[in-house]
């Protein structure tokens, strides 16, 4: 458009540059007619400078929209947000299919110490034995008890015949008291694995009156007056591995760590009778009927008497092999009655013996010979 405008100014300029001479040679219109005018357009003069630039015309109508462009690339994971508060649980679910049965007994009775008190253990004891019914022969009853101390007071426990009373060891389960005797087994029983003490502080005090058996138990009585650690009382079982301990301290006192009142059979075990006062006597074995011990050791001090073997029968026989025997008061055997002792360490003391007595290979503590009559 600007070169447009410069061409027109061009030509307004030649028109004039004609027009001007025409005019002037008006008043000499002689001259002229002399002259011939020529109306040709000259050669094109240079390009005037460029005019100032126009308005800006009315912005055009909106176009189309494009295309939509391609999608972007997926930008980065953000951070992680806050936890949302915790939502209420949720209803129970149903219950499961039921598990396998326990252990179950058919013939046990099981005792745990379950108390917070040994009196209130020995109440569960007493209460476990006290409780059973049906017992006979033909369907006997083991009392089995869990390690513990089980203290049944000044009352004496009974076990009544064809019940058997189990514990878990004799130095883990322990069964005492404090009146005249602790525990009375009846015939057909057997007590097994446990220690049994009775502790006296007014008068006589016995751990065990059995009339059954006793295996690997450990028996402790301590009284004033008197002090039996196990009274075979008709046994219909062995005394087997029994450690019993007896111990009197009042005048004229008496201990005696296994006193036999019939028949009895001591296998093993270890038997201790001690009395601590001068007037007193102890006997590890007071037999009081017919009785045979094998691989046991029996043992009395204290007191005026100190006997490791005192018979107090009529006419009974006493058998005593390979064990040991030791007591200042030697062998007591009253007339009537006969003590045969073989392949045994004897005392070598004769105390009392109006009896018969018979050692025909025993040594004494020095293991010098001794003469068949224990001398």
């Amino acid at each position: 458009m600007r070169r447009k405008l410069l061409y027109a100014l061009i030509a307004l300029t030649a028109t004039a540059a004609v027009t001007v001479p025409a005019i002037a040679s008006a008043s000499h219109s002689d001259a002229a007619k002399k002259h011939k005018i020529s109306t040709k357009t000259g050669p094109r003069g240079p390009h005037g400078p460029r005019g100032p630039a126009g308005a800006n015309g009315k912005p055009g109508a909106t176009g189309a929209a494009g295309s939509n462009g391609t999608n972007g690339s997926l930008g980065g994971n953000g951070s992680s947000g806050t936890n949302g508060s915790a939502g209420s649980n949720g209803s129970a679910g149903s219950n499961g299919a039921a598990g396998a049965s326990g252990v179950s007994f058919l013939r046990t009775v099981l005792v745990s110490p379950t108390a917070n008190t040994q009196a209130a253990n020995g109440a569960l004891l007493v209460t476990a034995i006290t409780g059973l019914t049906g017992v006979n022969a033909g369907n006997p009853v083991l009392v089995l008890v869990e390690p513990g101390v089980y203290d049944i007071g000044s009352t004496a426990l009974s076990l009544p015949s064809h019940v058997d009373l189990q514990g878990s060891g004799q130095d883990t389960t322990t069964v005492i008291g404090e009146g005249s005797l602790t525990l009375n087994a009846a015939a057909s029983t057997q007590i097994r694995y446990l220690t049994v003490s009775d502790t006296n502080g007014s008068g006589s005090a016995t751990a065990i009156s059995t009339g059954g058996g006793l295996l690997d138990v450990s028996a402790n009585a301590t009284g004033t007056s008197a002090a039996t650690a196990v009274l075979a009382n008709a046994p219909s079982m062995p005394i087997v591995n029994v450690t019993a301990a007896a111990t009197t301290s009042a005048a004229l006192s008496s201990a005696a760590a296994i006193s036999t009142v019939n028949t009895v059979i001591v296998q093993g075990g270890s038997f201790t009778a001690q009395d601590g006062a001068v007037s007193g006597q102890a006997a590890a074995l007071f037999a009081q009927n017919a009785t045979s011990v094998n691989g046991a050791t029996l043992q009395a001090s204290g007191g005026s008497g100190a006997y490791p073997v005192f018979l107090g029968g009529t006419s009974q026989l006493v058998k005593i092999i390979a064990s040991t025997l030791s007591g200042s008061g030697g062998l007591f055997v009253p007339t009537g009655d006969t003590l045969d002792i073989g392949g045994s360490e004897i005392p070598g003391v004769i105390s009392g013996v109006t009896g018969t007595v018979h050692c025909p290979d025993d040594w004494l503590a020095a293991y010098s010979t001794t003469s068949t009559n224990c001398n």
